[in-house]
């Protein structure tokens, strides 16, 4: 029986157990990866860079950066914010640097540093890791003695007083959910890059330069004297050519506030780029 169990071995149920164990060091703890390496989104992160958080220490300002939950993150951001997670990885001997866009990478440039970090602490504070065990079923169990959670995995079954998931959006946890009797919103894709056929970038993937970015009213799609009134949606900051289109935290951020509107366009639009947001100097470009 462990005291608390944790399903997802990402940087989320990573945090969540070091900062359990570290408050409760009394307590029997284990992470449940379905894969056979944890921590593998924290490792390609930002360009393998890893940005840890971003330079915005006021709680109201930082959960208006969120394009859903706002309301609901400003409670927690006022017990935890990103000085809280500045002084956590300072306090483990990593430093991190604040860039010009305000996003927080640690100085060696690595998103090593960060899997070292977390992994490193698991193993200091016994926090057990269990790879390649898929959960396939979870019931919580009441006896006269006590209550747990019964979890069901590909190889064995687990009990544990408290159940935390951190799977992100693993569509079988969430099924299994729906059959505890929970609610889940139909999801819709975000923070995806832009697919762009365009002969104007074929021959420049890796481009980067700071640009700003519209997503245009998809009514008017295909009008030729399209005006300021048609954005819908925009953002700046970096963006990168690839070699299937756009993408960067300018892209990643329409994606992200405009994830729905963009599923309602079937994600067939268009959209404006301003290369020198000071002067006006603008191309237009159709997404799919």
């Amino acid at each position: 029986m462990y005291d608390v169990v944790i399903v997802g071995g990402g940087a989320a149920g990573f945090y969540a157990a070091i900062h359990i164990a570290e408050d409760r060091p009394d307590l029997k703890i284990a992470i449940l990866e379905r894969g056979k390496e944890v921590l593998n989104k924290v490792k390609v992160s930002g360009g393998g860079r890893c940005n840890v958080t971003h330079a915005e220490f006021n709680p109201k300002e930082l959960a208006s950066n969120y394009p859903r939950g706002e309301k609901e993150l400003l409670g927690p951001f006022h017990n935890y914010a990103t000085g809280d997670t500045i002084h956590f990885f300072e306090k483990r001997g990593i430093t991190l640097k604040i860039e010009e866009d305000g996003r927080m990478f640690p100085i060696s440039d690595s998103s090593q540093t960060i899997v070292d970090c977390f992994t490193s602490e698991a193993r200091r504070l016994g926090i057990e890791t269990i790879k390649i065990c898929t959960v396939t079923g979870l019931e919580f169990v009441t006896t006269k003695s006590e209550d747990y959670w019964k979890i069901a995995t590909s190889n064995k079954s687990i009990n544990t007083k408290r159940l935390l998931l951190c799977t992100g959006s693993n569509t079988k946890i969430w099924n299994l959910l729906t059959e505890l009797g929970h609610t889940i919103v139909p999801p819709v894709p975000s923070l995806f890059t832009f697919n762009i056929k365009d002969n104007r970038i074929n021959n420049i993937p890796g481009l980067s330069t700071y640009a700003e970015v519209s997503v245009l009213d998809n009514k008017k799609h295909f009008r030729d004297n399209l005006t300021m009134q048609d954005e819908v949606l925009s953002s700046e900051g970096p963006l990168l050519i690839t070699h299937w289109g756009m993408s960067d935290p300018a892209i990643l951020k329409l994606s992200a506030w405009g994830a729905r509107l963009l599923e309602s366009y079937n994600y067939q639009f268009k959209i404006k780029v301003n290369w020198v947001p000071n002067i006006i100097l603008m191309d237009y470009w159709n997404c799919s």
